[in-house]
């Protein structure tokens, strides 16, 4: 079983994944958690094209395929902005869902920015995401993670 957290950068994945991944715990369920700011540099992987993003993913999704196989439910909190890209990753596993952190930003810059040679009419079209209001398709939880001042 996958549970994949994806959203943008600062949206709070890690977050959330190691919250999710502590109530599995106490309740007796056997969690592997792969983040990806630390998968990305355990394997020094500074390739941030296009390529190397997906080539990034399927490597993080074979190793948690391995574990599930193992009986381990597979948290993975990565970046993946491209519907083709969750579905790669969702492919590898028995059965999986998809939660979306929204806020936070994509990449680096604003958070409208996109990445080179994409319009934000390409990446609607691909199925990802380019404003904080555009949600992604296909996804099995929607987590509200803003907060209203004076509600903290």
């Amino acid at each position: 079983m996958l549970f994949l957290i994806t959203g943008k950068a600062g949206a709070g994945k890690t977050h959330y994944s190691n919250q999710l991944a502590k109530e599995l715990k106490d309740a007796g369920k056997k969690v592997f958690v792969l983040d990806g700011d630390v998968f990305r540099a355990q394997m020094k992987n500074d390739d941030f094209t296009d390529e190397g993003r997906i080539a990034n993913l399927e490597e993080a999704a074979k190793i948690g395929t391995k574990k599930e196989e193992e009986g381990y439910i597979v948290i993975m909190a990565f970046i993946a902005p491209m519907q083709k890209w969750r579905d790669v990753i969702c492919s590898y596993f028995k059965e999986y869902r998809v939660i979306y952190i929204p806020g936070g930003k994509l990449w680096e810059g604003t958070e409208y920015e996109v990445p080179s040679g994409y319009g934000l009419d390409q990446v609607e079209q691909a199925g990802g995401w380019a404003t904080p209001s555009k949600d992604p398709k296909r996804v099995s939880v929607l987590v509200d993670s803003c907060v209203k001042k004076g509600e903290e």
